[in-house]
């Protein structure tokens, strides 16, 4: 009876520990020792976003992650310099294609048509990696050099066809996914000004959404590449996991 319970506590260690293994900002690791400066657990679809900005390059380097609606879905991640909406959207959009991960761009000139298109703004460095179901895109922006404001939209699909993404679903998490991000505020920890808005751009409660909520100020975390969180998490991790086992053999 002892040895049962015991096992049941290692159960619920597991099960209350292994949360923190999935999904987050403080303890996400990417393939290569890529790092980057900021990141945000953002507030829809349980996404993650990444970024470095370089101030002196104009130069903006990200990594979003999400899992896509269905196993041969996509995720997105856009730039849309203007409104806090899909309309207008800079996106890149990463999937599965002949059983390798893509990361391919697009324009959405109106929610009923989307372009495979270079963007406004050039990109490089682009790559896409799968892991337990979850999908990160990377790639590196070069920004207009005023340009360090602005609203950010993210999404998740369920299907591909013919090498385009199909329409996403409309609940509430969906319509939400979108933000302001802000990128000198990123640089120096501050959280961004809710509210705030990109330079000559409406402000996002001006704006109209794709919900009555409109935008969210999306503030940087304070974890800074989320290496130190990783390793807090992995020792009380391992060192529960040793209670645990102790707790077996003993009783």
């Amino acid at each position: 009876m002892a040895t049962i319970m015991a096992a049941g506590i290692i159960l619920t260690i597991v099960l209350m520990v292994s949360p923190a293994f999935s999904l987050d900002c403080a303890t996400q690791k990417f393939s290569q020792n890529r790092s980057f400066r900021n990141c945000s657990d953002l507030p829809a679809l349980s996404a993650v976003f990444h970024w470095t900005y370089n101030s002196s390059s104009s130069s903006l380097s990200v990594a979003f992650t999400a899992a896509p609606a269905a196993s041969d879905g996509w995720v997105s991640w856009a730039i849309n310099p203007t409104a806090a909406v899909m309309a207008g959207a800079q996106a890149l959009v990463a999937f599965k294609e002949g059983g390798a991960m893509v990361v391919k761009p697009f324009v959405l000139n109106s929610y009923s048509s989307i372009v495979q298109t270079n963007l406004s703004y050039p990109v490089r460095q682009t790559s896409a990696e799968e892991v337990s179901g979850k999908m990160t895109l990377f790639a590196t922006f070069q920004l207009p050099e005023n340009m360090t404001k602005f609203y950010h939209i993210w999404q998740v699909g369920a299907s591909v066809a013919a090498g385009r993404p199909e329409k996403h679903a409309f609940k509430a998490e969906n319509l939400n996914a979108k933000g302001t991000l802000d990128l000198v505020a990123g640089d120096d920890g501050a959280a961004g000004s809710p509210g705030g808005a990109p330079s000559e751009s409406p402000s996002p409660s001006r704006v109209p959404g794709d919900s009555p909520g409109g935008s969210q100020s999306i503030a940087p975390s304070p974890h800074k590449n989320g290496d130190s969180g990783i390793r807090e998490s992995r020792m009380s991790y391992y060192f529960l996991l040793f209670i645990g086992s102790f707790l077996v053999f003993y009783f």
